[in-house]
């Protein structure tokens, strides 16, 4: 069957648990601008700076984008805020202020030396201003105290935040990433322990009908067009199907050149970040797209178990947007 140019033509997934459809749409829109232009790499100097810079590399070197590394050096007053020295008197006290003082300066060294080592093993050039060209690169930044507000300031200037899981050595707040996606009005792409290092194969979008899955979705959009495959899943609820609006959310995607399938999975047995983590497993995505949900106020804000069990467990990169 022939179709009109620019027509899209419904194809059932026959191999499907439950019904769905692909669009294979006819010319393409031109993917040569792309918006996720600026990512903000956080570095801390651990070793979670391996994973953060491993899947900033794939997403940068596949958009083109530069790649701003900052790390936030705190003094030993700042760093006892966070170390429980209340009780500490005397020698002890002093003692403890030169303990984090020393940590401090160690873990500022290894965070430059992390960034310097990635920039020569990867062949990233390092330029302070926009050199004229699409290819990847990179600059340093470090600055002194005050971690989540610089580093919410930093965020909201660039299009795209790359963090890590939690840890303690830090000195950062457990709700960091909360924070982060709440307070900065950007997208946030959290690495896993090993992530892959290309983001061009098969993307996973969690669809859910809410504003928070629109706007990551939307922010996604330069990464789905350089996807080879995006799969749009949502998750049944009490037996509920999605079908009609996945329909809808793939049409849409065609009008942006994106070649999209869609499937209901689960029966809502299954909590559905587990639905979610084993339909992207089985179908070897690597990146999963999800709106970061939950509810409270801002400054008490609470996300639900979806957004919280794909931000500690996911074992693949996951962009969200709140």
């Amino acid at each position: 069957m022939v179709l009109p140019r620019g027509k899209c033509l419904l194809r059932p997934l026959w191999g499907a648990r439950t019904i769905g459809f692909a669009y294979r749409a006819g010319p393409l829109v031109s993917t040569s601008s792309h918006v996720i232009k600026t990512i903000l790499v956080p570095t801390s100097g651990s070793d979670t700076d391996k994973s953060v810079f491993d899947a900033a590399f794939a997403m940068g070197r596949s958009l083109g984008a530069h790649l701003s590394f900052f790390h936030v050096n705190l003094s030993p007053v700042a760093a006892a805020a966070h170390a429980h020295l209340e009780f500490c008197q005397g020698p002890e006290l002093a003692n403890a202020l030169e303990g984090l003082l020393q940590h401090e300066q160690h873990r500022s060294a290894q965070a430059r030396k992390h960034f310097q080592a990635f920039c020569g093993e990867n062949q990233v050039p390092v330029h302070e201003v926009p050199s004229g060209t699409d290819q990847i690169s990179a600059s340093w930044l470090e600055q002194t105290d005050q971690a989540e507000q610089r580093l919410l300031f930093r965020a909201r200037h660039h299009d795209l935040v790359v963090v890590g899981r939690r840890r303690g050595g830090d000195h950062l707040p457990a709700t960091l990433i909360e924070s982060l996606l709440v307070h900065s009005g950007r997208p946030l792409l959290i690495a896993p322990p090993s992530p892959s290092r290309s983001h061009s194969g098969t993307v996973v979008v969690g669809w859910k009908e809410t504003a928070e899955a629109a706007r990551s979705l939307a922010f996604a959009l330069p990464i789905l067009k350089q996807a080879k495959n995006v799969i749009v899943l949502a998750v049944s609820e009490r037996g509920a199907s999605s079908g009609e609006e996945l329909a809808d959310c793939a049409r849409q995607l065609a009008w942006h050149g994106i070649i999209a399938d869609f499937e209901v999975v689960g029966d809502g047995s299954r909590p559905a970040a587990i639905e979610l983590a084993e339909a992207a497993a089985r179908r070897h995505a690597e990146l999963l797209v999800v709106g970061g949900f939950g509810h409270g106020q801002l400054r008490e804000f609470i996300f639900g178990g979806v957004t919280r069990a794909l931000i500690e467990h996911a074992d693949l990169p996951v962009f969200m947007a709140h």
